[in-house]
């Protein structure tokens, strides 16, 4: 889990509030109150979508699902199934990040 977590942060990390950014350490901490809004959360979900092959159903998007880094990672870990299945590893991030680009 602590993999997921960790790719979770450095997806979420560009949408932190430069002086929020030691908070993050804290995979427990709230994001709206780091700075990520709805806006941040609907890119976030496309790029979590696509870099992990994963798809948020209806039901899963809403603010508890994109609280925290351990919410994020959680839900990831459970739509990715058993440990093993095919599709991309959590510490395999691809190519580089940037908040703007989806592709």
């Amino acid at each position: 889990m602590d993999e997921w977590r960790e790719a979770i942060t450095e997806l979420v990390r560009p949408y932190v509030r430069a002086a929020d950014a030691r908070a993050l350490d804290d995979p427990d901490a709230e994001l709206a109150a780091l700075g990520v809004d709805s806006l941040a959360v609907v890119e976030l979900i496309v790029l979590i979508e696509r870099r992990f092959s994963v798809t948020f159903s209806s039901d899963l998007l809403d603010w508890s699902t994109f609280r925290t880094v351990t919410s994020i990672a959680d839900t990831v870990a459970a739509l990715r199934g058993p440990a093993g299945t095919d599709g991309p590893d959590p510490g395999d991030l691809g190519r580089p990040h940037s908040p703007n680009r989806f592709a």
